[in-house]
């Protein structure tokens, strides 16, 4: 241990003579560094002060250009310095004529230009002449004018700024006429030039005046030219600022650095004019002022001071030369101020550092053999956290305790890992479980327990097969085991049993874990509960195959079902029935009350149909209201037919939906194999067929297919491929049938009414028009319904009033596809744009169905409609289903009675009671009521005496074209009901 000191020695030394070095380096280093900081922050001042002076310069310029405009607009003084320009500034004869005018000029002077701080103001005639001036110095202007005296001199006055309205004798100032004098050349907005003073800003703007448009003579009879309007010249408006001492003092007052002014010839401005421009070289290059990117263009150094030289041109070709000054001994203060601060800062360094240097040299020996000692108990413990830093160096204690501190870091990692891993196999969704190499398990995490419903005490110990549910035979677990020894890992689908005897399924994987020679020690087992999975699976897989709404097959498991019954009769020798049914009138309880009653209604027609046959019998759904019975096995057709009663008798019973009681009926065809197909899709497709004769049959029966039905098809087929050109082909036309107003017998409107005219004759609109709502060629149909009625009307306008016939109201059917359609009310407009009509001419007509769809929406639409100048009616009133609640809130005018109660209230109660009913409703609800289909006088009667207001009907005429129709019109007399007769009007 004796030579201990020696080495403490040593580093004591070595310490001592390092830090003293090093506070000589950096104590040079930074006394160069401090100069060059100072010079180059002083080149940044002489920036800043060069930015200042620019920055100044153009503001100045600015408002000086900005109030010279703002005079030059300003009307009054342009008027006065017109009538001056007119009369010339002395006026002949009379000099004093035009004061007025100049004292005008003057006040608008004083007006305009006061806030323009020590500004010069002046205003010269179109002659160049100076007419009025002042001075403004931010507050206030002084102003004043120059008459002339009768021998044409000049007379100077002064307005007297306690009363403005007197004006005593004064003086122009020199400024004022060096404005003047540079006012009669031809200037920029902005000039420059040298006064005796130093610099002046000198702004000018023209004034215009706009000449009258042919005006000859003015005031005073001056004659003038005539001309367009043009602008002409009639003055201008000079404002100057002089830049002297005052101004170099004020932009030095926030800035070391003084400001000074050169002249070519060596006039000079400013308190730096003397010693320090001393040894000024001038025949270096001076940059602009406006330039400012090269710190160090124009910088001089001058042995007392620090000098930028820059150059600035004047407008008369001179040039001006701003001279920025910085005293040496400021900036040489600044440096050997910040240099004893350094110094002070390393001295007092050193007297921490050597202290510093000592205790650690000190302890350089000693305590590293204590911490050691001390970091090994730590480890010992546990307790990483609170081992010491390592200490500096490269010695053996310092490796020695490195290691030390290696070593308890990969400790500690493992035991991190360990516990993240303990972590994850306690949160892990998936069961996980440890056996040892005789597979008795060793650890479970929370997972495995709430698969299997087992505590952690009742599965350690035990081995997996007390799991086992039965459903694998032994050969099985024998593969699983081979596979586990062979490849060190297996998985695959297992079914077990949970504690409280549920069998589920399982993907489990199970993977062997061994020690470095390869012997097995443990296996892991991960597994998760697969019974949701295959559930959603089942799920998945029946809604393929069956319908989301019913539950019932869809057309896609009907086919293999059918497919296999038609297999099974041709092998057996039996018959199998299949029923197309489809719900009558679905579509418009379905439009009328909403698509949530419907579906509700197709869900209780489904428990029905399923009630109406066998359970070996499959129903069906093929979307919407079709339905497919499939009967299996029977014996003969009368079989089908039975069933088919059956069916008919379950629907007919009233249905309870949503709280109203709908009546619903089918139409059902029936095809029968071997004899109507031998395959599904024939079987279907010759049903289907069948059920169409059902509904031609009037609905609410069923029809076995025959041979002759496909002939019917395909007449049907024809008619629809048909149908789509008509439009094309020019086959349509539109019948127009009278509406007539009972009390008065006047004709008050036509409904337009369409008929399809082929070659062959005419097609009866109740064999065309479903048709076309079916394939949707009812929108094009009822596009050219719209244009070819609103092309009629304007015929008419044309030519009726020359025959003494007064154009009535149109009314147009709408289909509730068109009605549905998005742009419906886009292309209505565009339709009307194109034939311009009166307000009123055309009247739109609903049915019952269409408007109670959305009756939200719907009452939007209609109200557009409405302001669009648009009829509205109900047609078929009776028929469907509305609601009383939304029909008062709708834009209505008329209420259409179906012909099919009007026809029979002569012989019929209960159509006359309706009838009663319907008119006294729409009278509530102030609407006009229209009964369609009378046929004679006794209806007619009735219905005056109910009080209805219009009638249609072949009592009156049956649908003609038009041509017809303005004939019939011209030929009718109007008739009126008088008590129960028809009196001619």
């Amino acid at each position: 241990m004796g030579w201990m000191p020696s080495i403490k020695a040593k580093l004591l030394t070595l310490l001592l003579l390092t830090i003293f070095s090093v506070l000589a380096v950096v104590g040079t280093l930074l006394s160069i560094g401090v100069e060059r900081f100072h010079r180059e922050e002083t080149l940044e001042v002489f920036a800043a002060a060069q930015r200042s002076l620019r920055l100044e310069l153009e503001n100045r310029q600015g408002l000086l250009v900005q109030a010279a405009n703002r005079l030059a607009a300003d009307e009054l003084l342009q008027n006065s310095l017109h009538q001056i320009s007119l009369r010339g500034s002395q006026a002949g004869s009379n000099p004093r004529a035009l004061d007025g005018e100049k004292k005008r000029i003057a006040v608008e002077l004083a007006r305009g230009g006061g806030s323009t701080q020590q500004a010069l103001l002046a205003a010269l005639d179109g002659a160049g002449q100076l007419v009025a001036f002042g001075r403004a110095d931010g507050n206030s202007v002084a102003v004043g004018l120059l008459a002339f005296d009768a021998a044409g001199m000049p007379v100077p006055s002064l307005q007297d700024p306690s009363h403005p309205s007197r004006w005593r004798p004064g003086a122009v100032g020199e400024e004022i006429k060096f404005m003047a004098q540079r006012g009669r050349q031809a200037l920029p907005a902005m000039t420059l030039v040298r006064t005796p003073r130093g610099l002046m800003l000198l702004a000018s703007a023209p004034v215009f005046r706009l000449d009258g448009v042919g005006e000859e003579r003015g005031a005073e009879g001056i004659e003038r030219e005539p001309g367009e309007g043009r602008e002409r010249p009639v003055g201008r408006i000079l404002v100057g600022q002089v830049l002297g001492e005052e101004f170099l003092t004020q932009i030095a007052r926030y800035t070391p650095i003084r400001f000074g002014l050169l002249f070519q010839g060596g006039d000079a401005l400013g308190e730096v004019a003397g010693a320090a421009l001393q040894g000024l070289n001038l025949t270096r290059s001076a940059p602009l002022l406006a330039d400012g990117d090269d710190l160090r263009q124009g910088w001089q150094e001058l042995p007392a001071h620090f000098l930028k030289l820059l150059s600035l041109p004047l407008s008369d070709g001179e040039t001006a030369y701003p001279v920025l000054v910085l005293e040496k001994e400021a900036v040489n203060k600044q440096i050997h101020q910040t240099l004893r601060v350094l110094l002070l800062v390393l001295l007092a360094s050193a007297a921490l550092v050597i202290p510093m240097g000592l205790a650690v040299a000190n302890r350089a020996i000693t305590r590293p053999v204590v911490n050691l000692v001390e970091s090994v108990d730590l480890v010992k413990e546990g307790r990483y956290e609170q081992l010491p830093g390592a200490p500096e160096g490269r010695g053996e204690f310092a490796r020695l305790f490195s290691s030390l501190k290696d070593m308890a870091d990969t400790i500690r990692s493992r035991e991190e890992q360990l516990r993240l891993w303990a972590k994850v196999l306690e949160q892990s969704r998936e069961a996980i479980f440890v056996t040892d190499e005789a597979s008795r398990i060793l650890l479970v995490n929370r997972a495995f327990v709430a698969i299997t419903g087992y505590a952690p005490e009742e599965a350690l110990g035990q081995t997996p097969k007390f799991l086992q549910s039965g459903r694998h035979d032994a050969e099985f677990y024998r593969a699983m085991w081979q596979s586990l020894r062979s490849n060190g890992h297996w998985q695959g689908e297992l079914w077990d049993r949970a504690k409280d005897g549920r069998i589920y399924p399982q993907w489990v994987a199970i993977t062997a874990v061994a020690d470095e020679p390869g012997v097995v020690t443990n296996y892991i087992a991960i597994f998760s509960d697969l019974t949701e999975h295959k559930a959603a699976q089942e799920r998945i897989q029946f809604l393929a195959q069956h319908d989301s709404l019913t539950e019932l097959p869809n057309r896609l498991l009907l086919q293999d079902r059918l497919a296999m019954a038609v297999a099974v009769a041709a092998r057996d020798g039996h018959q199998v029935g299949v029923l197309f049914v489809d719900l009558d009138r679905f579509k418009t309880i379905n439009d009328s009350l909403g698509h949530t009653v419907g579906d509700e209604l197709i869900k209780e027609a489904t428990r029905r149909l399923k009630d109406a046959v066998r359970e070996s019998d499959t129903v069906a759904r093929l979307g919407g209201d079709e339905f497919i019975v499939v009967l299996h096995r029977i014996r003969q057709a009368e079989d089908a037919g039975h069933v088919a009663d059956g069916i008919l008798a379950h629907l007919a019973q009233p249905f309870s939906v949503a709280g109203q009681e709908l009546r619903v009926t089918a139409s059902i065809g029936i095809s029968l194999f071997p004899s109507d197909g031998e395959d599904a899709e024939g079987l279907i497709k010759n049903a289907d067929t069948a059920m169409f004769h059902a509904k031609e049959r009037g609905r609410n029966n069923y029809q076995f297919f025959r041979r002759e039905m496909n002939a019917k098809a395909g007449e049907r087929l024809a008619l629809e491929n048909a149908l789509r050109g008509a439009v094309a082909r020019h086959e349509f036309v539109l019948f127009y049938q009278p509406q007539v107003e009972i009390r008065s017998g006047r004709v008050i409107g036509a409904e337009a009414l369409i008929r399809w005219q082929r070659e062959e004759g005419f097609v009866s609109p109740a064999d065309f028009i479903p048709l076309a709502e079916e394939t949707g060629c009812i929108l094009e149909i009822g596009d050219w319904v719209l244009r070819e009625a609103c092309r009629q009307q304007q015929v008419w306008d044309e030519a009726w009033p020359a025959r003494g016939l007064r154009p009535v109201p149109v009314a147009v059917n709408l289909s509730a596809l068109q009605f549905r359609q998005k742009l419906f009310r886009e292309t209505l407009l565009d339709i009307l744009a194109e034939h311009p009509l009166p307000a009123g001419r055309i009247e739109l007509e609903l049915t019952e169905s269409i408007v109670m769809e959305d009756p939200e929406q719907v009452e939007t639409l209609l109200d557009s409609l409405k302001q669009a100048g648009l009829r509205l009616s109900i047609d078929d009133f009776g028929t469907g289903y509305s609601s009383l609640s939304y029909l008062k809130r709708f834009p209505l005018d008329k209420l259409k009675i179906d012909a099919s109660f009007v026809r029979n209230i002569v012989n019929d109660s209960a159509d006359l009671a309706i009838v009663h009913a319907v008119v006294s409703l729409g009278h509530s609800l102030g609407l006009r009521v229209v009964a369609e289909g009378v046929e004679g006088p006794a209806e007619l009667q009735i219905l005056h005496g109910m009080g209805c207001d219009v009638a249609q009907g072949y009592y009156f005429s049956r649908p003609v074209p038009a041509a017809e129709f303005e004939a019939w019109l011209a030929s009718y007399a109007p008739q009126r009901m008088v008590g129960s007769l028809t009196v001619g009007a």
